[in-house]
């Protein structure tokens, strides 16, 4: 199947990239990120006293830069991509075009995918336009190229994800403001329920009165590991303390260490499982809308 000669794709990516509109939002979202990109950085010059060499403090300013541009976007990212996809499919039965769609030759799967690249396009020009600030970092030092290859791949996985969370409540609901609100709305409960998860978990078991065992450690670790921001912050925390990118050990009760992978690695991997799941789910939904005919009382049959 070549995506590319895909004719939804093709009309999706002309019809989001011209107007008005694509630029105000490339606009909106690179100037929200270099304000508090800019207001971090004046807070952290400042914040050094006399005492910090030019070096240890050009560090902790580009380390600042860094975790700023990239917690900003991640943000940003939460936010806009599923409000890209929620009217992928409600949208064209807004407009009374949805039967016409389904009633071409191209298959459910295609439909989806021309809908869902064409969003995911515009998210990854999102991503890589705030590149540049991030690159700054590296003026200053502090920043290894890792951690920032492990961030822009932890920002497309969740652009991905989350994405094709949307389309799948555009397949469900009727109207684009519901499929926005369910999709906006079950990435903040999951992003809510990890942490107080991890919380009464961690009460329950007594994880925070004394060292964790391995059943807590990978359980509640997996757990975390589906939050955006826990799992790429361990990981910049370990890769900023010397820790291999792919693994590292943690102290666990009856035993010295336990080794686990990395975050990043389990957080795309769990991406990878809910984008499968959401898009086998919106392709098996995408269907003929049943409209039900009623018959006149008195009517002959």
């Amino acid at each position: 199947m070549n995506l590319l000669a895909n004719p939804v794709l093709t009309r999706e990516l002309r019809g989001r990239i011209r107007g008005w509109r694509a630029m105000i939002i490339l606009i909106v979202y690179l100037s929200i990120t270099g304000l508090i990109t800019f207001l971090v950085y004046t807070a952290s010059a400042s914040s050094f006293s006399n005492g910090v060499n030019d070096v240890e403090a050009g560090r902790g300013i580009g380390k600042a830069i860094f975790i700023t541009v990239m917690l900003s976007t991640l943000v940003q990212v939460c936010v806009i991509t599923p409000a890209l996809t929620a009217g992928a499919i409600s949208g064209e039965k807004e407009r009374q075009s949805y039967d016409l769609l389904i009633t071409t030759l191209l298959s459910p799967l295609q439909i989806i995918l021309g809908k869902l690249t064409s969003a995911l396009a515009f998210a990854m020009l999102l991503i890589f336009a705030s590149l540049p600030m991030a690159g700054l970092s590296f003026l200053f030092g502090g920043v290894s190229g890792t951690e920032l290859v492990i961030g822009v791949i932890g920002l497309a996985a969740t652009a991905i994800c989350y994405a094709t969370i949307g389309v799948f409540w555009s397949t469900v609901m009727r109207s684009t403001l519901a499929a926005t609100v369910m999709s906006l709305g079950s990435i903040i409960f999951l992003l809510l329920f990890v942490p107080f998860i991890f919380v009464v978990g961690s009460v329950i078991g007594g994880a925070f009165n004394g060292m964790p065992g391995v059943f807590y450690i990978y359980t509640m670790g997996l757990l975390l590991c589906t939050h955006p921001f826990i799992a790429l912050g361990i990981t910049e925390a370990s890769l900023s303390s010397g820790e291999n990118p792919f693994y590292f050990a943690i102290p666990a009760a009856n035993i010295a260490k336990v080794w686990v992978p990395s975050p990043w690695l389990v957080y795309l991997f769990l991406t990878f499982l809910a984008t499968t799941l959401f898009l086998v789910l919106a392709v098996r939904l995408l269907k003929p809308v049943q409209y039900e005919i009623r018959r006149k009382k008195g009517g002959a049959s």
